[in-house]
């Protein structure tokens, strides 16, 4: 019985050692983050507005297809170490994200930074537009500022920027017949009406 008590506590030991490895792997994504809508929880519990997080090089207007070149830049938090002191996701609603060079990849649909990328704080990613260029488009990019130690905590801060890129409208506006039927027959009735004044002064100048 002792024996068995001894085995199982060694084994629970084990188990624990191995599933605080895990964490510790997890939580510090060295190689990349997908999946984010809360945020970087895993290193503070919310936004900071000590860290800003921009999203440059999206255009006022965009043509079906077009492929453009975004630029995601993280400035404030902690101070930078020698390397692994930044990090960032950007999703979009419509549209392909595709990698601009290997400091970001293509993960689960979303763009992040790859294990090269994570020591600097900003990086460029592709965008190609949908075919329909009437979609409105959100980006939502999160950028994590730490401190290069290694290890995930509230020393390391992160924020997020969400950018909408509206689509055109549909030529004339959207306006159709069938919204205006009223219209279509009061005009109709004009016409005749006057049709009908013009044939009676016809009549009486006989």
């Amino acid at each position: 019985m002792k024996n068995l008590n001894k085995s199982a506590i060694i084994a629970i030991l084990g188990l624990v050692l191995l599933v605080g490895s895990s964490i510790t792997q997890v939580s510090a994504k060295p190689t990349g983050i997908s999946n984010v809508q809360f945020g970087c929880t895993c290193h503070s519990g919310s936004a900071t507005e000590g860290v800003v997080v921009t999203l440059d090089g999206v255009p006022d207007n965009y043509t079906a297809g077009e492929t453009l070149t975004l630029t995601i830049t993280i400035t404030g938090g902690p101070e930078q170490g020698a390397e692994n002191y930044g990090g960032f996701n950007l999703d979009a609603n419509a549209g392909t994200l595709a990698p601009f060079d290997n400091t970001s990849q293509l993960m689960n649909g979303e763009m992040t930074h790859t294990e090269f990328g994570n020591d600097q704080r900003t990086w460029q990613v592709n965008w190609t537009a949908p075919a329909d260029n009437t979609t409105d488009i959100t980006f939502t990019a999160h950028g994590n500022a730490v401190n290069g130690d290694g290890s995930a905590s509230s020393d390391d801060k992160w924020n997020k920027v969400v950018v909408t890129l509206t689509g055109e409208t549909p030529e004339g506006g959207g306006t159709t017949d069938d919204e205006t039927p009223g219209f279509t027959l009061m005009a109709t009735l004009a016409v005749v009406c006057l049709a009908g004044l013009a044939a009676a002064r016809v009549r009486k100048n006989e």
